[in-house]
């Protein structure tokens, strides 16, 4: 009898910390991935909960007065110009910057303004 509590207690354990662990939320990067699916630019606002904004390959967008981001993931096949302050990039395809900062336009990338 007592090695069947034991081994109950054991499993109760294991069974609780196993549940826990699964329920955690995902890091980050995981999360970054699984919400900017192919074929668009996404916009992850620093305001934790505000949505991703979803920009579709070849579309522009602009941001009247800017849009605070997080971070900015291209999933598209092609390279975007991201236009913001303090500064502007280019953002290849299949990339991702993770900082935060001001987002005034983006567009698919001909030649960027520096």
């Amino acid at each position: 009898m007592k090695i069947n509590r034991n081994v109950m207690a054991a499993t109760a354990i294991a069974l609780t910390t196993a549940a826990t662990f699964a329920a955690q939320p995902a890091t980050a990067a995981s999360q970054a991935a699984a919400v900017c699916p192919a074929g668009y630019l996404c916009l992850q606002p620093s305001a934790s909960s505000a949505r991703t904004v979803l920009v579709k390959q070849g579309d522009s967008r602009s941001f009247s007065g800017g849009l605070q981001v997080s971070q900015v993931s291209n999933q598209t096949g092609v390279a975007y110009c991201v236009s913001g302050t303090p500064y502007g990039y280019t953002l290849g395809a299949r990339k991702t910057v993770t900082r935060d900062h001001t987002v005034l336009s983006v567009k698919p990338a001909g030649v960027c303004a520096a």
